[in-house]
């Protein structure tokens, strides 16, 4: 097994070659030499907090910020995607800065409310690597074996994507299905509501319900339990926080695209049927947009006013889709593409276009960009799905990147940053019972080897890059070292920073 840290602490050696691999990171076997890069990162961190202020904010403050979350995408994710289309990642490039991030929530539950850190969620990387064979079935995660002391500690001590995202959306960690609250479901004000009121526009975008945990959090709203998405809509429609927001939710039609009956089953799950008549009848501040011919003319012709794209489809862009085809259509078992995408909805890049042409010019802009359907298809292990849906995220970072490069909107790298990781991780090894066994290349076009250990989430670390104005600041934090002793050998994923530590540096970014 590798040890995975990086020689890139203070930023030194920036210029490297694309990845072609899922990590062109240094092997480590040296106690030595994890001591050394501990030091070093002990030492950046400490000359970063001694700069003056007037020097971090002529270096550091951004003009726009955008933050893409894979939800549910770790480690092994990415490589899959990668060993299929037999290439790199666009994060994965020498401009990117790297590092892991921990993802622990507060404590599990809602109940009891209070702000005391439960110890048993703490990453801790012995506990996640602990090899120790585990009989029998898991405790934490039903119809899967328990296979090893850190598969089990994973799965039951693993976070939601609501706590995780508002821990970097407020620099507060927080409970398992909290909407920007703390630990009391007292409100915390939102990198959202922090950039409108330095005069930014703000948008939240997602492949799944604008509701959802991710891009509800994203978007400022707040609530003491994710699953209130009545209350989450009228919130996020009603505040003056957003100007724009995309994802699916749109109660007409069904996963396939198709119109839905009257009587249709959870219909107004996602919305209320009051506030989706007062956007359908023009009655809400907000405009309106279904047609994806609609939504890819946005990208090039900007509206005035507040827009609202929901597509013409339920609850997620595609990963709901009914399979066709092959492998008697089980998506556990299908291919990326093996069953088509629905063409009358648009991309996650096409969104997200829209949202960058909406959002330039002015004082600033935040968005955040949710690649929301990486972890509905990992819910269900649906490898293909998942690679087809993190493989759309790509595509939204290729076009973030070519926006911020383009000489004509005003956007640069010295005046933007733009940040990709994942809200938490999902249990995804290699195909044998080895523990920690890494994702098998069978190469381009073919699925990978691998093996489900759960059907939900776990507290693994998660890949973080970062880019553009602001990120030697933000990387500074990454100042924890992940590493153990595995059958003798040393492991880890390096340097690593947490989500409130992200929060907090982003908020002071638009702030300070």
């Amino acid at each position: 097994m590798r040890q995975l840290l990086r020689r890139d602490i203070c930023g030194f050696e920036r210029s490297r070659p694309s990845l072609s691999r899922p990590s062109d990171d240094l092997d480590i076997s040296s106690p030595k030499e994890i001591l050394m890069l501990r030091t070093l990162a002990a030492a950046c961190l400490s000359a970063a907090l001694a700069m003056p202020a007037a020097a971090q904010d002529a270096e550091a403050r951004p003009k726009n910020i955008i933050v893409m979350i894979a939800d549910g995408a770790g480690y092994n994710m990415l490589a899959a995607t990668r060993y299929w289309h037999g290439r790199a990642l666009t994060a994965d490039g020498p401009a990117w800065e790297k590092a892991a991030m921990a993802t622990y929530a507060l404590r599990r539950d809602i109940e009891p409310l209070g702000l005391s850190q439960n110890p048993e969620t703490v990453y801790d990387s012995g506990k996640n690597w602990d090899a120790a064979p585990v009989t029998g079935a898991s405790a934490c995660a039903d119809g899967y074996d328990a296979g090893y002391a850190g598969y089990e500690w994973n799965r039951c001590s693993a976070p939601d994507s609501a706590g995780t995202m508002s821990a970097m959306m407020t620099g507060i960690r927080t409970y398992n299905g909290a909407i920007n609250v703390d630990g009391r479901a007292e409100p915390a004000k939102s990198l959202a509501e922090t950039a409108k009121a330095a005069g930014w526009k703000v948008g939240t975008l997602s492949s799944v319900p604008f509701t959802h945990a991710t891009v509800a959090a994203g978007g400022g709203a707040h609530n003491r339990d994710r699953d209130n998405y009545h209350e989450i809509a009228s919130e996020m429609l009603s505040s003056e926080t957003l100007d724009f927001i995309a994802g699916g939710g749109n109660p007409d039609y069904d996963g396939d695209g198709k119109v839905r009956g009257e009587n249709a089953d959870e219909r107004y799950r996602w919305i209320s049927e009051a506030d989706w008549t007062a956007l359908k009848s023009g009655e809400s501040a907000w405009t309106l947009v279904e047609d994806r011919d609609a939504v890819r003319d946005l990208a090039s012709a900007p509206q005035t006013g507040r827009l609202i794209l929901l597509p013409r489809v339920a609850s997620t862009l595609q990963v709901e889709r009914t399979p066709v085809g092959g492998d008697g259509g089980d998506p556990r078992l299908q291919a990326p593409g093996d069953t088509p995408p629905i063409e009358t909805v648009p991309t996650l890049a096409e969104l997200a276009a829209a949202a960058l042409s909406q959002l330039e010019g002015g004082d600033g802009m935040f968005l955040q960009i949710e690649g929301g359907a990486v972890d509905w298809a990992m819910h269900g292990n649906f490898l293909g799905r998942a690679i087809e849906e993190y493989n759309g995220f790509n595509e939204a970072v290729d076009l973030v990147e070519a926006w911020v490069d383009d000489p004509d909107n005003g956007s640069t790298w010295d005046n933007t940053l733009v940040v990709v990781t994942a809200d938490h991780d999902h249990l995804l090894f290699g195909p044998g019972n080895a523990p920690f066994e890494p994702i098998e290349n069978r190469g381009v076009g073919k699925l990978p080897g691998h093996k489900w250990w759960s059907g939900s989430h776990s507290n693994q670390l998660v890949p973080f890059f970062i880019r553009g104005a602001g990120a030697d600041r933000v990387i500074a934090e990454a100042d924890q070292i992940d590493s153990a002793r595995v059958n003798g050998e040393t492991v880890g994923r390096g340097r690593y920073l947490t989500q409130p530590e992200l929060g907090e540096a982003l908020i002071g970014l638009v702030s300070d």
